[in-house]
């Protein structure tokens, strides 16, 4: 006799990221530990950047944007990740679909890990942690 798919109990594992809950292959089940805190009231993993933040890009390749700063055009926090302008591109090739649009690539950011970016300061000229914005009026 074979057991049914709700019979079987599912493996959990927790993780430090903030990730949506994921069932992988052979029923296990991923939840971040901040969907799972008990005296949790807002079950959204904070992200230390707000939209229109100047940040700096402080890992990954060249490719990717390591030393440039731009402006946060979006945030992600489920996911972990910002938008940062001109920072991580991708290339997308449309193909004309009909007499009036235009073939062609166009350009996109894609999104990063918000831990990758830090806040950047104009008045010093550099990266600052994210408790800096109140004594410098980062806003």
């Amino acid at each position: 006799m074979y057991k049914s798919q709700t019979q079987t109990k599912r493996k959990v594992t927790f993780a430090k990221a903030p990730i949506k809950q994921k069932i992988k292959f052979g029923g296990n089940v991923v939840v971040s530990e901040a969907f799972v805190k008990p005296q949790a009231t807002n079950l959204v993993p904070k992200i230390h950047v707000k939209k229109g933040d100047l940040v700096m890009v402080m890992s990954g390749s060249k490719e990717l944007g390591k030393g440039k700063t731009g402006k946060v055009l979006a945030v992600f926090p489920k996911e972990g990740k910002v938008t940062v302008e001109g920072v991580n591109l991708q290339t997308k090739h449309n193909k004309q679909k009909t007499a009036m649009a235009k073939a062609g690539m166009t350009k996109k950011e894609a999104p990063i890990f918000a831990s990758k970016v830090m806040l950047f300061s104009q008045k010093s000229k550099k990266p600052v942690r994210a408790e800096f914005r109140k004594r410098e009026d980062i806003d």
